[in-house]
């Protein structure tokens, strides 16, 4: 990690144990500076799940409605910037993870932040 700090241009260090509220204050101040230093063409964001309480490998404790909390924050950061998104999926080593995202992505559906495809489309 040491190595990938050096390219790092908006770095955000959070501890073992951190919570959503703490999580999602750091992320606005961090996508705050982003705003006022970068102009994407592409946000590229790696939405990883290993935050997840309970999850051995990240050790944060962030909640399922702090993931959609998280997602939704970005996605409406995209929005502002009028860049387009591409969102992958990483990190999660839970078997609860692949519901969470789901129900992220269903929440920013919702939220008209992403276009959701209607099943029955014979758009291909």
């Amino acid at each position: 990690d040491h190595f990938a700090k050096k390219a790092i241009d908006n770095c955000v260090e959070l501890c073992s144990g951190t919570e959503d509220k703490t999580y999602l204050d750091k992320l606005d101040e961090a996508l705050g500076r982003a705003r006022t230093e970068f102009s994407p063409d592409l946000i590229i964001y790696n939405a990883g799940t290993d935050i997840l309480n309970g999850d051995g490998l990240g050790q944060m404790k962030i909640s399922p409605l702090g993931v959609q909390q998280r997602d939704e924050v970005v996605f409406e950061f995209a929005k502002a910037m009028k860049a387009p998104i591409v969102m992958l999926t990483s990190g999660g080593y839970q078997k609860n993870n692949a519901e969470i995202i789901a129900d992220s992505i269903s929440n920013l559906a919702s939220k008209n932040l992403i276009l959701a495809r209607n099943e029955d489309s014979t758009d291909a």
